[in-house]
């Protein structure tokens, strides 16, 4: 049984996978990547991450949202640490650090992309370290 902490990558650029991915396992996490929303969930539910980093916009531009919303929805994955990554300058209703609008869901954190890889390690160490 691992004892190495789990983080669930929900992105659709494949590149930016592949590098966190990297980054992260060589900081000693277990990763995981889903391409695209709905095997996000699915990942999430059958996988339990201590935490996932998702991507605001995928397919389209709601559909980080929607993940969100749909694992703070579910008694099996309300629980995991989120990390919410936006494009520069496009943060949505989570224009206040880390305070969402409205009926947003909540998330730990809102990251801008690109990230340097200290500051990732250092954000997701702060959140599951």
């Amino acid at each position: 049984m691992s004892s190495k902490k789990k983080v669930l990558i929900i992105d659709d650029d494949n590149d930016f996978c592949t590098a966190t991915k990297l980054i992260l396992e060589n900081a000693g996490y277990e990763v995981f990547v889903a391409e695209d929303g709905r095997s996000g969930v699915e990942f999430a539910t059958k996988l339990h991450p201590d935490l996932a980093i998702v991507d605001m916009m995928m397919e389209t531009w709601s559909e980080g949202f929607n993940v969100v919303s749909r694992l703070r929805g579910s008694d099996a994955t309300k629980n995991i640490k989120l990390i919410m990554l936006s494009a520069v300058d496009l943060h949505g209703p989570y224009d206040e650090p880390n305070q969402p609008t409205d009926d947003a869901p909540k998330v730990e954190r809102v990251l801008t992309k690109p990230i340097m890889a200290n500051d990732l390690i250092t954000q997701v160490n702060a959140l599951v370290g």
